[in-house]
């Protein structure tokens, strides 16, 4: 315990930590750890809202298709826990250090994405009803919200950030980090129109994205 103290004490004079505040960016080790597998079981979890039809073999081809919109659902969850994994990883290329607030912001990142598969089961069992659809991009707004509020708390002051990073580049994370949270909150407003209209307005915010990392920053 001794030599512990002495080690944290060198470091803090050495200007790499902060009491109480922030610790080496090479201890986000655990951070992302945790982080990934949460990722990688809501990602097997998604899986499990498919079943097998219960059908006379004659007619399972009729059965299957009639369960394309739970094969759509899933992709499509499947697609969005993979754009918050990506931007995820991305942001955290440029965080070097962590601090209590940062951990539980991502630990109400980890919240969302591990509710993900319940939500898909809601969806998929009720793919026409407004409730689920709001239900729906609820989650993914606030997964996006709390990953923006993530990065901008550490890129704030380069508080947290490798401060080799440039404003435009910070910005560039900050801007993208919204397109997705937008797209959904105004999904919700056009689901008091159309349910299905709302569904489909959810793909602009993949093609959005892709065409901002196209020409902005990578």
């Amino acid at each position: 315990m001794f030599e512990d103290r002495l080690s944290y004490e060198g470091r803090e004079k050495r200007g790499r930590v902060r009491r109480g505040a922030e610790v080496p960016g090479e201890d986000l080790g655990r951070i992302i750890s945790l982080t990934d597998g949460v990722f990688a079981f809501a990602l097997t979890l998604l899986v499990l809202g498919l079943t097998v039809p219960a059908v006379a073999s004659g007619q399972l081809a009729g059965a299957l298709r009639s369960d394309w919109p739970k094969f759509l659902g899933y992709v499509f969850a499947f697609v969005m826990i993979a754009v918050w994994w990506t931007y995820h990883h991305r942001i955290f290329r440029y965080i070097e250090r962590y601090d209590t607030v940062l951990m539980w912001l991502n630990m109400a990142v980890l919240i969302e994405i591990a509710v993900m598969p319940f939500v898909l089961q809601v969806y998929t069992a009720y793919p026409q009803a407004q409730a689920a659809v709001v239900l729906f991009a609820v989650i993914e707004a606030a997964t996006g919200a709390t990953l923006n509020v993530l990065w901008r708390y550490a890129s704030a002051g380069h508080r947290l950030i490798d401060p080799k990073l440039s404003p435009p580049e910070i910005r560039y994370f900050a801007t993208t980090g919204l397109i997705t949270p937008v797209v959904f909150l105004g999904s919700i407003a056009v689901s008091f129109v159309s349910v299905d209209a709302a569904q489909y307005s959810w793909f602009l915010a993949i093609a959005a994205r892709g065409v901002i990392r196209r020409y902005g920053v990578d």
